[in-house]
């Protein structure tokens, strides 16, 4: 028989393999349920160039679009650059960058950028290059070639735009939220948060709103709900002073428009007393019923709160379950997001610490309209996540993204080696397809809006080629294979030289 010593020895070993290739990028084997399956993430991006705010489109073919801000180089010019990468056939495409401008003395700036399907099945973005925000669509079918993209034009104003986040309702009109630096003396460099739409596919815009007009308070970090009944929920963080100069988080406001953006109520201010509210998120789950999630900025707390009157009222603040945030000092720029399922469920995504000793993922929960399910765990490594962007395509099927520091340049990301990453999941909702709308043919031009003008189109940006040089962003299966292969052999070997010298001990 075998020893116990060398049972002892078999099963450490197969104990140790399973931790070694845990720590590895694979789907978690934990935190699975029947209503979520995650697959193995998927890196998308150049592990040697900067990469990082990453948005995320699907339509039901099974295509699948994401957008991040991204630096390339040609020759010795750099450039700051909004980079695309499409699935499409069971496989996915170079990265190739849709839009590019030379960065000043070499040094970038963050292309903050948002994506979305219009009505006809095209993908429109927003992007900011180099300090305006910019329009620009393309046909799906063309969407990773740079020629197919339209001249952008410009959104913003004169001052400094960073922050935005795109919409398209089931009329077709699209919306757009943005942050805008204003002039005020008592915070310079803060920002209000602006909205636009348009009813003609981009060609013209209403005027611009400000939603926030807070003097000496930072707006930051504006999400767009689009609900029922023509209701838009726009949500943003606020902090006293400039936030990136130590400004204090002063809470979480909250502007409603009951007829699609054509009027605003006056915003409400979201605080509580277990702490101050930031990093909100908004949704509205298939009984028609509001979802808040924010945390707190003095400690690790997530809550939700709910609304059954179109946000007039909410419920207190309550602790969802199993979940933590990352510690606010460590990246206050992180955000969270949430997108529905044809059952009306509301599915979260975030970033939360894992564990006592504070180790992160990704994490997703299922609000089904009166509990939680989850949390299921993403993806977690020793590289840190941030920024995830969720979006559901045939009513059933996640989308995900978000982008990884590494260690070494957490907070220099002109250094950095920032990374974008995928992951996708199959629910237990029924398919839903979306209704097909005919490519529109020429007509006579949409009405104006009240007061809308026609933008310029902005200075051509420079040409744009692919570079041959970029990864697909598929992993290669077979180093993981190889690495098993290895640690198995190994294990064998060791195991086989413990068992031969316990056979002659006892000889």
């Amino acid at each position: 028989m075998m020893s116990w010593k060398l049972r002892s020895g078999w099963i450490a070993l197969l104990a140790g393999l399973f931790l070694a290739l845990g720590t590895g990028r694979f789907a978690p084997a934990f935190g699975q349920g029947e209503a979520v399956r995650w697959e193995k993430p998927v890196r998308l991006s150049d592990p040697n160039r900067m990469a990082w705010f990453p948005d995320v489109i699907a339509d039901d073919a099974g295509n699948v679009v994401v957008i991040w801000s991204g630096g390339i180089r040609r020759g010795k010019s750099a450039f700051d650059a909004l980079m695309l990468a499409r699935f499409h056939k069971e496989n996915w495409s170079n990265p190739v960058d849709i839009q590019a401008m030379p960065a000043f003395e070499d040094v970038g700036v963050a292309v903050r950028n948002s994506i979305a399907l219009d009505r006809y099945g095209d993908v429109v973005v927003t992007f900011r290059m180099p300090l305006s925000l910019y329009f620009s669509k393309a046909p799906m079918q063309s969407v990773d070639s740079a020629q197919s993209w339209t001249p952008p034009r410009r959104l913003s104003g004169s001052n400094v735009a960073y922050y935005n986040e795109l919409g398209v309702d089931r009329e077709g009109r699209i919306h757009v939220v943005w942050s805008e630096i204003v002039t005020n003396p008592s915070c310079e460099q803060c920002a209000d948060i602006f909205y636009r739409f348009s009813d003609d596919d981009g060609e013209t815009w209403s005027p611009p709103v400000n939603l926030s007009r807070t003097p000496g308070d930072d707006s930051l970090k504006p999400h767009l709900w689009i609900g029922e009944g023509g209701w838009l929920y726009v949500t943003w963080q606020e902090s006293e002073g400039l936030f990136t100069g130590g400004g204090k988080p002063a809470g979480v406001r909250l502007a409603r428009s009951p007829d699609r953006g054509r009027t605003w109520k006056e915003p409400m201010w979201i605080t509580a007393t277990i702490g101050t509210p930031q990093q909100a998120v908004i949704g509205e789950d298939g009984q028609g019923t509001l979802l808040l999630i924010w945390r707190t900025a003095e400690g690790p707390g997530v809550y939700f709160q709910r609304s059954r009157d179109h946000g007039e009222s909410w419920t207190s603040p309550t602790l969802l379950p199993g979940f933590q945030a990352r510690p606010w000092t460590q990246i206050p720029y992180d955000d969270y997001d949430m997108a529905m399922d044809s059952l009306g469920r509301l599915h979260f995504v975030g970033v939360g610490a894992l564990g006592a000793e504070g180790q992160l993922g990704v994490w997703h929960l299922i609000w089904d309209g009166a509990t939680w399910q989850g949390p299921f765990l993403v993806s977690t490594g020793r590289n840190l996540p941030e920024w995830t962007r969720l979006v559901v395509s045939e009513g059933r099927r996640l989308h995900l993204v978000w982008f990884e520091r590494d260690p070494e340049h957490l907070y220099k990301s002109e250094e950095g080696r920032y990374t974008v990453w995928y992951s996708t999941a199959l629910t237990n909702a029924p398919p839903v397809r979306r209704t097909p709308v005919p490519t529109p043919t020429p007509t006579r031009s949409l009405p104006l809006p009240s007061g809308a003008r026609v933008l310029p189109t902005p200075t051509s940006f420079v040409p744009r080629t692919m570079d041959p040089n970029l990864p697909a962003g598929q992993p290669r299966p077979d180093s993981e294979a190889l690495r098993l292969i290895v640690l198995m052999g190994g294990g064998v070997i060791v195991l086989s030289t413990i068992g031969g010298w316990a056979l002659r001990q006892r000889s």
